[in-house]
């Protein structure tokens, strides 16, 4: 990010309280979401695709651009700032964020960011020089309401779903930056549409033995069909045994 950011020292439980607010009165409204590094994951694009009604193909092509960082070893999705001054994101207007509902979950996380994997987890608080929601609001809030009234639970259950594949154990014997590895993992974890039509339509049958409760689970619930791709990638690319082989 460009702008000042900042993780307080101070750690937060769930059950510990804060005090922060956002809304259109402030005068560093829409300020957050300007000229920032945008990471997208599998499920946010599936939400946002989905909230356009654009394929996975077209949202990528139209509103992302891929990197390749050797440092995470793996094809990562960044959201594309709007190529003017305000380098704004394409979805945020005057009034706030067009596509509100179906924000990804870095943006409904904000102000509070995880710093451990512990269970439960511990959060600081981010802090943007330009920001002036902190100090506003209920100080009773406390961060497990704060975390459910910005319905984070199913965006970090799909993401626990994808860290399987990129916390596996055997994740960095194998190069997912090009190859192909990569094009099995940016299929199955980005390009929703396409691994849908390779499963229905195409070869993928051939391969797996798919019952008939799963494929109506996944012709009709998008989230099931990304689970799915899950699976998938756990099997082709580890060899795990998440699916029956033919």
């Amino acid at each position: 990010m460009t702008e000042n950011t900042d993780i307080s020292a101070e750690r937060l439980g769930v059950d510990d309280s804060f005090s922060f607010s956002c809304d259109s009165g402030l005068a560093c409204f829409n300020k957050c979401c300007r000229d920032i590094n945008l990471f997208l994951t599998p499920y946010d694009i599936l939400r946002m695709k989905r909230r356009l009604r654009i394929s996975s193909a077209e949202f990528l092509k139209t509103y992302t651009f891929p990197l390749f960082p050797e440092e995470i070893g793996h094809p990562v999705i960044l959201l594309k700032m709007i190529p003017d001054e305000t380098k704004n994101c394409p979805f945020v207007s005057g009034e706030g964020c067009m596509i509100y509902d179906d924000r990804p979950w870095s943006c409904r996380s904000f102000p509070l960011e995880p710093v451990s994997d512990s269970v439960p987890p511990v959060f600081g608080i981010v802090k943007r020089e330009f920001c002036l929601g902190f100090g506003k609001g209920r100080t009773s809030r406390t961060v497990r309401k704060w975390r459910d009234t910005q319905n984070v639970a199913l965006y970090e259950e799909m993401n626990e779903g994808w860290k399987k594949i990129t916390h596996h154990e055997d994740f960095g014997s194998k190069n997912f930056l090009e190859g192909a590895y990569r094009d099995i993992f940016f299929l199955g974890s980005y390009n929703l549409d396409e691994f849908r039509n390779l499963l229905i339509h195409g070869e993928l049958q051939r391969y797996f033995d798919i019952g008939n409760s799963v494929l109506k689970r996944i012709k009709s619930s998008e989230t099931e069909l990304l689970r799915f791709a899950f699976k998938w990638m756990r099997c082709v690319l580890f060899g795990e045994d998440t699916l029956k082989r033919r």
